[in-house]
């Protein structure tokens, strides 16, 4: 009797592997192939398919090459093959719309504008955001990010009253107080050094001007517990694109717990606030259908922590590249502020007005020149939820989607020859007067699930703008080395020294 049932539990294993086996056969190496095959019958090749990894051993061997190369050009735009080498080449190869694979899952890149209307706008209620790796949801929590379906309405509705236009007002008045502040630390530095001139990182300050914007926005106060959510978000991005795994990482569970803190500390005072954590907590309390949880309301500050800091940061830091190499530019822009820029009386400087920044036109122009060479988020991914047809190309379910933002603003077939330069006079009858298509401008995405901090990170970076061009002069330090890189935003991989020269020679000035 007894070898009898160990004969069984044998038998069981036995099978149990088999299926185990054939699942993963199935999974790994029948099914890539299956499809690869479904898709090279619609005309879509791509890089072939290798056991397991798919396309990320390649894709990761194209960047490590990279990082040894030379610079760039002061006045190189075209950093895509050096950001993103592997579609840059693929492209090259297979056309506008080709197969590869992230791992075993079969993933679509097209810069086709039909197929990216169809899946941001058209049918975006058959795509789920999809991030591979897991870290990314520790950055940024359950929120607007990651969230999908009846879960992402949920969190919309609670989070979007913190961008509406009485919000928007108090954004441009605490920048203006944060910019002030940077402004005096710049002319300390340039009263220490020969009294007319410093150098500085502009990528630092950029950072540290937007941090402190975002915490009053969310928490309605700056704090050392924030702090701690800011640098762990920053060492989580570096992890998630150079290692490709999801480490433990001590900070992460500390600005949980901070965040934690800051909400029992309001529960337990009964004051609510205008800002981002009140408003969460208000409906929390009253017991409201459309409240978020506790987990929730932790991921949705670090959600909006991580995605308004470095937006409004990346921003700022390559406008100020570009104003850098760009002295003309920068000359048109101080003149627009200066004439544009007063109180009713012609005499006090005021940029604390929103009404006032809509009317910065060569500013706005020059802006959205800056988001289309260097947009924040070079790509964007999504997962099809079923079946579907897109551009006349059958999709199965699972299939994952890239939008290559940074290849789709560099494409001279939507926006002519010069794609690859500098002409923020392109935009001078808006997007659509540049290239007669809105989803060819994808900087914060299009369709519903757009970025809801665009007015936000646009009004943010004029405001300090106004306040920059006034008073100082700026051009890149001899230090300054061209290199973009993708830390899920682009950033400059040296930071953004900087030469800054006071105007006003220590005229006193209010600003």
């Amino acid at each position: 009797m007894e070898a009898t049932l160990v004969e069984m539990v044998h038998t069981l294993a036995a099978i149990l592997i088999l299926w185990l086996i054939s699942r993963s056969l199935w999974h790994l190496v029948w099914r890539p192939y299956a499809v690869a095959g479904w898709f090279e019958r619609q005309g879509i090749r791509g890089p072939p398919y290798r056991f397991v990894l798919g396309s990320l051993w390649e894709m990761k061997q194209m960047l490590v090459a990279e990082r040894t190369k030379a610079p760039l050009d002061i006045g190189s735009h075209d950093y895509t093959s050096r950001v993103n080498p592997f579609f840059h080449k693929w492209a090259a190869d297979y056309g506008k719309t080709f197969l590869y694979w992230l791992g075993p899952t079969p993933t679509i890149y097209s810069t086709d504008l039909e197929l990216v209307k169809q899946v941001l706008e058209d049918k975006t209620e058959l795509f789920q955001k999809d991030y591979l790796n897991p870290i990314l949801e520790r950055i940024f929590g359950k929120g607007l990010v990651t969230t999908n379906g009846d879960d992402w309405k949920r969190h919309r509705r609670v989070v979007y009253p913190i961008f509406n236009h009485e919000s928007l007002k108090s954004v441009s008045a605490m920048t203006r107080e944060g910019t002030q502040k940077m402004i005096a630390q710049w002319c300390n530095q340039i009263e220490k050094g020969d009294g007319h001139q410093a150098e500085i990182d502009m990528r630092c300050y950029a950072e540290e001007l937007t941090l402190g914007v975002i915490e009053q926005v969310i928490f309605g106060q700056n704090s050392k517990e924030s702090r701690e959510v800011f640098v762990a978000g920053k060492e989580g991005q570096k992890l998630a694109v150079y290692a490709f795994a999801d480490p433990q990482i001590p900070g992460f569970r500390s600005a949980t717990s901070n965040i934690t803190q800051l909400i029992k500390e309001r529960l337990a005072s009964g004051v609510g606030g205008d800002d981002l954590l009140g408003l969460m907590l208000q409906a929390y309390k009253l017991k409201e259908v459309e409240s978020l949880s506790y987990d929730e309301m932790i991921g949705e500050c670090k959600t909006i922590f991580a995605a308004g800091q470095d937006s409004g940061a990346t921003l700022l830091t390559w406008a100020m590249f570009l104003l850098s190499i760009y002295p003309e530019w920068q000359e048109k822009l101080r003149k627009e502020v200066l004439r544009e820029c007063r109180d009713d009386d012609g005499d006090a400087p005021n940029s604390n007005s929103i009404q006032v920044l809509g009317k910065l036109k060569l500013l706005s122009m020059f802006l959205l020149e800056t988001l289309r060479l260097y947009s924040p988020v070079p790509f964007l991914l999504r997962k099809t939820a079923s079946d579907t047809t897109l551009a006349n190309i059958k999709f199965r379910k699972g299939t994952m989607i890239t939008i290559p933002i940074m290849m789709l603003h560099r494409s001279k077939e939507i926006w002519g020859l010069d794609a690859d330069e500098f002409n923020p006079m392109r935009f001078e009858k808006g997007v659509l007067g540049a290239t007669n298509n809105t989803y060819a401008m994808l900087a914060f995405s299009c369709g519903p699930r757009a970025c809801p901090g665009r007015n936000y990170s646009m009004i943010e970076v004029q405001t300090v703008m106004t306040l920059i061009l006034r008073r100082f002069s700026f051009s890149l330090s001899s230090q300054y080395v061209h290199m973009p890189r993708n830390l899920i935003t682009l950033a400059p991989r040296y930071g953004l020294p900087l030469i800054v020269r006071n105007l006003l020679d220590g005229q006193k000035s209010d600003i």
